[in-house]
């Protein structure tokens, strides 16, 4: 379950959007693993292989989610599938996420399906509910 920390601000994060930091958009499920377990399982991508993609679309408003759902998903997911975002830093440590030839897509390659432990890469888990974006989770 989430813990609602509160280690940055909703306003921080959109204003770094790209710059430092780089979002992906999940759904309820799945980011509630991802909070839980501190990593994400890489999936494949035919153009670009595997990894785990982000991009640099910030959770501003209800706009986003349709904004993801064109742009990310190529019009091929529903709200659902995107009203959670989690948050992380372009590059910390031996993690560097890498910009694509899709303008809205970055990636962190990893070369084949595996866990990919995220702390220090972790920032945050964003939300979307009652028509506005919220911290739900923050890195410690």
């Amino acid at each position: 379950m989430p813990r609602y920390v509160r280690s940055v601000t909703l306003e921080e994060l959109q204003a770094g959007a790209g710059t430092e930091f780089l979002f992906h958009y999940t759904d309820a499920i799945r980011a509630d693993a991802i909070i839980e377990e501190r990593c994400f399982v890489s999936g494949p991508r035919a153009a670009r292989g595997f990894g785990i993609y982000a991009t640099h679309i910030a959770p501003v408003g209800e706009e986003t989610i349709d904004e993801v759902i064109v742009n990310c998903f190529r019009s091929d997911a529903t709200p659902p599938e995107v009203n959670h975002a989690i948050a992380v830093r372009r590059s910390s440590g031996g993690l560097r996420f890498e910009r694509t030839d899709d303008p809205y897509q970055w990636v962190l390659p990893t070369g084949r399906l595996e866990l990919v432990h995220i702390e220090g890469i972790y920032v945050a888990a964003v939300a979307f509910s009652g028509g506005h974006w919220k911290i739900i989770d923050g890195a410690d």
